[in-house]
């Protein structure tokens, strides 16, 4: 019995995109088994339009994209019965289980029915989801499911099968079952899609010396070799970083291959015997393996020539075997006589100048700083000429080149200082004001003995800082005289922020404070029957705050001059991010169900979109990119997503977890992860350039406008390492 089934949960609250779970069950067996969040007015569609060119004779294969769950639905005709076969393109790519046969005419009338159901509640519910134009088509689909299917069928073509042989070893070889009725159907948008041709099965093997199959790989070739070929990306990334050793299950099947990379050496499972085994030999026959497949399907049809697969899996193979190459370097002479290019200007961060795609980025241990004060209460800032470290008793700035200390600044009531050099030092009697290198302070008064900082925050002459996290005090920055200072009464914690001539206290108590920063008085006071979390955070003339308690939480937007609120917003989340505004939107991450989401409001307070993010537990950071958003997670793992609720590329997870999640950052177009493994990635693609290991104690994360990195760990080591090298691919 065949049924399609798809989910309810969105009726209960219609969007214009549903969001929900999709089955096709066969005899109480869900062959899309992962399915359970996606865009249901593209899915449908698209499976009743495939269902009805199979169903009318106008192709033989067909294809439906489950983006979400990383699933392709292949449709094949076969006399009467379709053929369905469900692949994964996530890591490893691979079949989920063998083709099965199914009924034409009972699979044409599960999806029919299924798929009147759906636009009747679709028309009914969310009106906006579908197009006119998509409404239109998905109508005409469905009476062409309603028609009788013609009684005319090709004849079987004899199989054609295809086995090309290792030309080396070590070597990989495949076989084809079956190359020219998959081939021959030329892969289209829409119904047809372009993997389904590339789904024929046979297998892959390794030869090695005096093992002519070694390794082998039952099932379709294109995925065994898709697979390969993002492995063999991070062999060479593992080559080119001078790493020791690198395991990997070729395919994810096993034995396991073992790589000594230094003493080109490796071994099969993990009791097999050591051979000698170079890793660029090895390198060389993964990449050759992916041109000779994607040649192999050209050959069989010239169609297939713009496959999309196939010309993505040409290119990433290419761009292997030229970094093999090694690079050009160009006469002494030549590069002597190029003209010199002035430095970016402060604080400006320019994408790196290269002459084709950047691929590699190769980065160099450059300096360490060991033994720093209290580094799980530190914060890691930028200065212009390097990092600031700043501790609840201790601040100083190392210079970038080598670490040397530029400034130090110690006191037994605590230091605050700011990345500009400016810094507030207490201790029992005195109160004392730093500005830059300078050893002597710029100015000292008494002091009541109350502790200060580490925050320090500058504006409009004055310097700000918190006492326990709790008490809000200002001094003028040129005399150091106490201008104004705030105790908010049954208050454990309190968070401090600035904008425009306000001054925002935020505290665990439920009150919000503006105050003017001229003179410190309260101009509002904003009562929540919730704690407030975090800092407020600036929008405009406006700014957001989160509060709550326990599961229970609420993200508010008010104005910044009179403290009138605006809306609030209950997310329905767990372990909720800092609130992140990007144009005309807010994202805000957190958990729920066990897993992660990210949801986005308008300027209104409305849910635009809500989107599964599949990074692991939280909590999760925030950070901007333009026109778009990289979440990430305290184990690593990130995501891209788009303001239009697109989720751009996803990466795993980089080891064990964080003490927190640590938002990304973006320097010179790259865009750095954090993780016990720092991975350096193209935003726009999500491909890694780099891994630099920051070890599972990593506490804060910089990058600087010079793309050199700064990681400070929980055991108070500051590290630094600089970009040695970078290459691209030039076109």
């Amino acid at each position: 019995m065949t049924r399609l089934r798809i989910g309810h949960h969105w009726k209960r609250e219609p969007s214009a995109s549903p969001l929900d779970s999709i089955a096709l069950e066969l005899d109480g067996v869900n062959l899309l088994s992962g399915a359970v969040e996606e865009p249901l007015a593209e899915v449908v569609p698209s499976l009743v339009e495939a269902v009805a060119a199979l169903h009318a004779g106008r192709r033989r294969l067909a294809q439906v994209s489950l983006t979400e769950a990383h699933l392709e639905l292949v449709l094949r005709r076969v006399g009467p019965d379709i053929e369905l076969s469900v692949a994964s393109l996530a890591r490893p790519a691979h079949l989920l289980r063998p083709p099965i046969r199914v009924d034409a005419e009972e699979l044409t009338k599960a999806t029919r029915q299924s798929g009147q159901r759906f636009l009747q509640d679709v028309t009914k519910l969310a009106p906006k989801a579908l197009s006119a134009t998509a409404a239109r088509k998905l109508g005409e689909a469905l009476q062409g499911l309603g028609k009788a299917a013609p009684h005319a069928e090709e004849p079987p073509a004899p199989p054609t099968p295809l086995r090309i042989e290792p030309v080396s070893v070590p070597g990989f070889g495949f076989e084809l079952k079956d190359i020219s009725p998959a081939s021959r159907e030329a892969p289209s948008r829409g119904t047809s899609g372009a993997l389904a041709p590339l789904l024929g099965a046979g297998e892959v093997w390794l030869a090695l010396p005096g093992r002519p199959q070694a390794w082998r790989a039952p099932g379709p070739p294109f995925l065994t070799v898709l697979e390969l070929s993002r492995q063999a990306v991070e062999l060479a990334r593992a080559v080119e970083l001078g790493e020791a050793r690198f395991e990997f299950e070729p395919a994810g099947v096993r034995p396991r291959l073992t790589l000594d990379l230094p003493g080109q050496r490796a071994k099969l499972g993990p009791t097999g015997a050591w051979f000698e085994l170079e890793p660029k030999a090895l390198l060389s026959a993964l990449f050759q393996l992916g041109e000779a497949l994607g040649l192999a399907f050209a050959e069989a049809h010239r169609i297939q020539v713009s496959n999309p697969y196939l010309v993505e899996l040409a290119e990433r193979c290419r761009e292997g075997l030229s970094h093999l190459r090694g690079a050009h370097k160009p006469p002494e002479a030549e590069g002597e006589a190029r003209e010199r290019k002035s430095p970016p200007a402060r604080g400006e961060s320019r994408p790196l100048k290269v002459p084709g795609k950047l691929r590699r980025l190769r980065f160099e241990k450059l300096w360490e700083q060991r033994g720093l004060e209290e580094p799980e209460e530190a914060r890691l800032l930028l200065g212009r000429h390097g990092p600031v470290y700043c501790a609840p008793g201790l601040a100083g700035a190392f210079s970038r080149k080598d670490g040397a200390l530029l400034w130090r600044r110690a006191a037994s009531l605590g230091v605050a200082a700011s990345a500009d050099g400016h810094a507030v030092a207490a201790d029992d009697t005195r109160v004392y004001g730093f500005t830059g290198r300078g050893s002597g302070a710029r100015w000292l008064h008494d002091h009541d003995g109350i502790p200060l900082g580490p925050l320090l925050l500058r504006q409009d002459g004055l310097l700000l800082t918190l006492s326990e996290d709790r008490t809000a005090v200002a001094f003028a920055e040129a005399t150091g005289r106490e201008v104004w200072r705030l105790a908010p009464p049954r208050t454990q914690r309190g968070w401090l922020a600035t904008q425009g001539h306000r001054a925002l206290l935020s505290t665990d108590s439920g009150y919000l404070y503006g105050l003017d920063l001229e003179d410190g008085q309260v101009r509002y006071r904003l009562r929540s029957p919730l704690p407030f979390h975090g800092s407020p955070v600036a929008w405009g003339r406006r700014f957001l705050a989160l509060m709550g308690r326990g599961s229970h939480h609420a993200l508010l937007l008010a104005d910044a001059h009179t403290g009138e609120a605006q809306w609030t917003f209950e997310p329905d989340l767990l372990l909720p991010s800092t609130p992140l505004p990007v144009g005309q939107r807010v994202l805000l991450a957190g958990m729920r169900d066990q897993d992660g989401f990210l949801v986005c409001l308008d300027a209104r307070g409305r849910k635009v979109w809500e989107r599964a993010l599949h990074l692991g537990p939280g909590p999760y950071a925030l950070a901007p990119l333009p026109r778009a958003v990289v979440v990430t997670s305290a184990s690593g793992a990130a995501a891209r997503v788009a303001l239009s609720g697109q989720v751009d590329w996803r990466l795993g997870a980089a080891g064990e977890p964080l003490i927190t999640a640590l938002p990304a950052r973006t320097a010179r177009d790259v865009t750095l992860v954090a993780g016990e493994v720092v991975r350096a990635v193209d935003p726009r693609g999500g491909q890694v350039l780099a891994e630099v290991r920051a070890g599972v104690g990593l506490v804060a994360l910089q990058a600087d406008v010079r793309l050199n990195l700064y990681f400070l760990d929980d055991a108070g080591t500051l590290s630094a390492y600089r970009l040695g090298s970078h290459f691209a691919v030039v076109k």
